[in-house]
Order: structure tokens, then C-alpha cells, then sequence
């Protein structure tokens, strides 16, 4: 029997590490600058920081020694948003977020589907196959992204992932056979990171 037409058993969809504050020419000249993997200044890929936030959701999702965190599965997809090509998705933060993850588990990053396409993206999930999926997109997008999912009947979605959240998980387990339940889990894998989740209202 063929699983490729079912749902995932669980969606994980998180936002991109750490970036720089202000688009390049508003920034002051002392203020923090996006790096690539080689180390070379790129204002669209991560801050330090964030690099260390990708090692540290691969350690989190794939664990070297002791078992995952309670409620977290070994995904099994892994998908950013689609910038044209694949060299150009490589350059962007929500690919180099989950990159040591994909290195680590030997998965290629799935990048079919651009910003402004969550609804296309929420229904070709429901026939990618059973297993864990983590998505890792744009914070403006992901209340749409997550609101396109089938939900279980009163589930309320944050309407708005605030600017400075970059540490929490929203996790989506399915119930039935064809909606999902939310919830939240706080990263807590670098100090700073917070234990609260995003509110609803």
C-alpha cells in the first residue's frame, strides 16, 4: 500500500534564524551584520547568532546522545520557500536555518513554493506521505502558511509572529485522518531564548 497520498503525522514549521536589524542601508556601520556559510558579509543570510541557532535545531531534532524532546519527531521533509533557483535559495536565511539539519540527516531542502504561495504549499502537504515535516519560512507568512492547514474545528492561529521571536516551534500533530491540532513549543536553545510562546490575540 502506497503512503505517498497521505498526510504527515506532524508539521513543524518555524521561523528563519537571526538577522540583521535593518535592511543594509539603514544601518548604522557599527551594527551587526548577515554572514554567509563561508563567512563573507550577505544582507540576506543569518547573523552569527543565528548560524548558532541552525546547530543547535539540528542537535535538537537529530540528538547525538539521549533522546529527542518530548513531542518532537526526526523530520523526514524538510522545506524553505523557492527564490527562483537553488543557488539563490542557499543565499537566503530560511534555507541556511535548516541546512546543518539537512547536512546532519543526509536530506535535501524541498524549496517548490515561493512566499505568497502558503496556500499551495499547505495543500501538497496533505499528499507528501506520513512521517514529520519541517518547514522553515518567512515570519510575515507563516500565520497564513499555518492557517491553510486543516485544522481541527476552533483552533486559533497567532495572527502575527512578532519581529523579535525567533525561538519557538509551532507544531501541528494530526488527530484524524485529515485535520491537525496546534501547539507551541519554545526552542530554549540559546541564552535569551524565551520560554513563552506567541499569543493568540
Amino acid at each position: 500500500m502506497s503512503h505517498r497520498y497521505a498526510p504527515p503525522d506532524v508539521i513543524y514549521i518555524i521561523r528563519h534564524g537571526e538577522k540583521p536589524e535593518e535592511p543594509a542601508h539603514m544601518r548604522p556601520a557599527s551594527a551587526h551584520r548577515g554572514v554567509d556559510f563561508h563567512g563573507n558579509e550577505n544582507e540576506h543570510s543569518l547573523l552569527p547568532r543565528g548560524w548558532q541557532r541552525s546547530g543547535a535545531l539540528a542537535a535538537l531534532f537529530d540528538p547525538s546522545r539521549g533522546p529527542l524532546r518530548t513531542g518532537l519527531q526526526v523530520p523526514a521533509t524538510l522545506i524553505s520557500p523557492s527564490y527562483g533557483d537553488k543557488a539563490k535559495a542557499a543565499q537566503h536565511r530560511t534555507h541556511q536555518t535548516i541546512k546543518a539539519i539537512s547536512d546532519r540527516l543526509g536530506i535535501a531542502i524541498t524549496a517548490d513554493f515561493a512566499k505568497g504561495q502558503e496556500p499551495q504549499l499547505a495543500a501538497a502537504l496533505t499528499e507528501s506521505g506520513p512521517g514529520a515535516v519541517l518547514i522553515c519560512w518567512d515570519h510575515a507568512h507563516i500565520p497564513a502558511l499555518a492557517s491553510a492547514l486543516p485544522l481541527v474545528h476552533g483552533t486559533v492561529i497567532p495572527k502575527t509572529w512578532p519581529a523579535d521571536r525567533f525561538d519557538v516551534i509551532w507544531t501541528f500533530t494530526l488527530v484524524t485522518n485529515d485535520r491537525y491540532s496546534f501547539d507551541q513549543v519554545p526552542q530554549l536553545l540559546l541564552s535569551g531564548d524565551a520560554s513563552t510562546v506567541i499569543p493568540a490575540g
